[in-house]
């Protein structure tokens, strides 16, 4: 906060209350004061201060037996706002289906955040894989299909800006991320799809490509798809599921 705290407009509580929402993580029930802190570096006494404003307002509910706390009904209704002005999931969310069910593999679209991708639709297959993602899911950019898809697709001033991010984010271990994310790209450039096999979830094989960024926005969209190993081998996701994925992009892509 210290930099921040500099600028006469950022407003630093308003930063730290954001940063205690953000600590939540998909599937996770409650935390307590004390993991918050942990996840967000900030005193416990400022986080107690945050989760009783938060709860005040409805951002928070607290459990009555452990007195932890989980993101309450107010997030919602904002996630949900955030979604509806996304006119794209409402044009997707067909074909994905048909998809899903076509090739009995999942298929989801997201969005870059920062060095992260967020979930804006999924439609998942029959089969059961270790990772169940659902919207508003994020997932690490640099190692993940469909966030390397994201990467691959930028502008080159916009992935020099997101490289700054990355090196800040994975410090001693940037240059062997920035390796793997530039041989993503060029398998990109080459072949037409990114992959991430095993290396976000060992049990995961995933497909990516990028899409247009959104309208008056330079974040990019990508849409992967994704399956449990013991289904699918590297050689399949490549002769199948990646030509599929690159006709779906062409059928969503009239109504970008």
């Amino acid at each position: 906060m210290q930099e921040e705290d500099k600028d006469r407009l950022f407003v630093t509580a308003l930063a730290r209350g954001l940063a205690v929402l953000s600590a939540f993580k998909p599937g996770e029930t409650a935390l307590s004061n004390q993991e918050l802190a942990k996840r967000t570096g900030l005193p416990k006494s400022t986080v107690s201060r945050l989760s009783y404003t938060l709860l005040q307002l409805g951002y928070l509910q607290q459990d009555g037996d452990s007195g932890f706390y989980r993101l309450g009904l107010a997030v919602l209704a904002l996630g949900s706002s955030v979604l509806a002005s996304y006119d794209i999931r409402s044009m997707a969310a067909p074909l994905m289906r048909e998809f899903a069910l076509t090739h009995n593999i999942s298929v989801s679209l997201a969005l870059r955040n920062g060095t992260d991708m967020v979930y804006l639709e999924t439609c998942r297959s029959q089969a059961r894989i270790g990772v169940q993602l659902t919207i508003g899911s994020r997932v690490p950019l640099a190692t993940s299909a469909i966030g390397r898809a994201c990467y691959a697709g930028l502008a080159d001033n916009e992935r020099k800006a997101l490289d700054d991010e990355l090196a800040l984010r994975y410090g001693q271990d940037w240059p062997a991320t920035q390796q793997a994310l530039a041989a993503a790209r060029t398998h990109y450039l080459d072949k037409g799809f990114c992959e991430s096999f095993g290396e976000y979830d060992e049990d995961v094989m995933a497909v990516a490509i990028p899409l247009p960024p959104l309208a008056g926005s330079s974040s990019g969209l990508s849409l992967n798809a994704s399956g449990p190993r013991f289904a699918w081998s590297a050689k399949s996701m490549h002769e199948e599921i990646a030509p599929a994925l690159s006709v779906l992009r062409g059928r969503l892509l009239p109504g970008i």
